[in-house]
């Protein structure tokens, strides 16, 4: 039987879609890892803020037990500002990690897309394989059928001939 004449392009195709599947699996774990993060990122939140909570409250524990001067509350002051001050820090790493999230989502569900697209298209050369063969088979049955024809042709002239030959001869 003859090679099918779309079988390289068949080849791509399969190397392809192998690639988007391996792509997306990559995107999918991407994703858990980023899922992951989030909860974390929150608990650093959540512990921060009650570390300062408990570090202000004994500083200013520390301060009320006390006779201080003016310079030590304004230094008090300035530690709680300097440690509320890393606050935003943590909650930009909670906004990062919802937005990992966001863009692992996005990018699992291109994936998915390409894929769907890409066997969809290696159906339509299956689709079309199917058909050639079909049809190279029906195209060597024609062949196979004119040779016989060709054949049955050939050895009636011969036996005409002969038979020429015996009533020439007689």
């Amino acid at each position: 039987m003859v090679k099918y004449v779309l079988s390289d392009l068949v080849r791509v195709r399969t190397l392809r879609k192998d690639r988007v599947e391996r792509e997306l699996m990559a995107a999918k774990e991407r994703l858990e890892e980023a899922e992951k993060q989030v909860p974390i990122r929150e608990k650093e939140l959540e512990d921060y803020r009650k570390w300062v909570d408990s570090e202000i409250d004994r500083l200013y524990s520390e301060v009320i037990r006390k006779d201080v001067h003016r310079g030590a509350i304004d230094d008090l002051a300035t530690t709680i500002r300097a440690m509320r001050s890393k606050e935003p820090d943590y909650i930009k790493r909670v906004e990062d990690a919802k937005e990992d999230v966001k863009k692992a989502k996005e990018e699992v569900e291109a994936k998915k897309s390409e894929l769907s697209q890409v066997q969809r298209d290696l159906e339509k050369l299956y689709a079309h394989r199917e058909q050639w063969n079909e049809e190279q088979a029906k195209l060597e049955e024609f062949a196979s059928d004119k040779e016989m024809e060709e054949s049955v042709r050939q050895k009636n002239q011969n036996e005409e001939v002969s038979l020429d030959e015996v009533c020439t001869a007689a």
